[in-house]
């Protein structure tokens, strides 16, 4: 559960990808593309083909539902792409930080004899039977 926790909370950064890679994976999500010309968006999702982009934009609204406009833009037209990935560096850092709180707390408890551990009888001693 607490890996769990961790991979769906982790820090993530804009990395670039290199143009050779931007056809290892069809689609990527949460994507900022810059063009040669220096206009910028921001896709909730990017589709990548041999010698274009597609990109879903999110458009504001009053609607209920969510609406999004598809935007397509030549490669040759690219200048930098940028996707959110998870950086692992940060993410372990951070829950072995608090992997260690935890230890920490749980070991001081143990070294300090707590005894808000109880036997069948309570906090009390446990009543010894009569004796004939």
């Amino acid at each position: 559960m607490a890996a769990l926790w961790l991979w769906t909370s982790g820090c993530t950064v804009l990395r670039e990808v290199p143009p050779g890679e931007y056809a290892t994976k069809a689609e990527r999500k949460n994507v900022k593309v810059v063009t040669q010309s220096g206009a910028r968006y921001d896709f909730e999702l990017a589709r990548f083909g041999p010698d274009s982009l597609k990109g879903l934009q999110h458009h504001e609204s009053d609607s209920e539902f969510e609406e999004f406009d598809q935007v397509a833009l030549p490669l040759e037209d690219v200048k930098k792409v940028e996707a959110r990935r998870v950086d692992w560096y940060r993410t372990g850092l951070i829950g072995g930080v608090g992997l260690a709180a935890i230890l920490a707390a749980a070991l001081s408890r143990a070294k300090n004899g707590d005894s808000s551990s109880t036997g069948p009888c309570g906090p009390r001693p446990c009543p010894s039977a009569p004796q004939p």
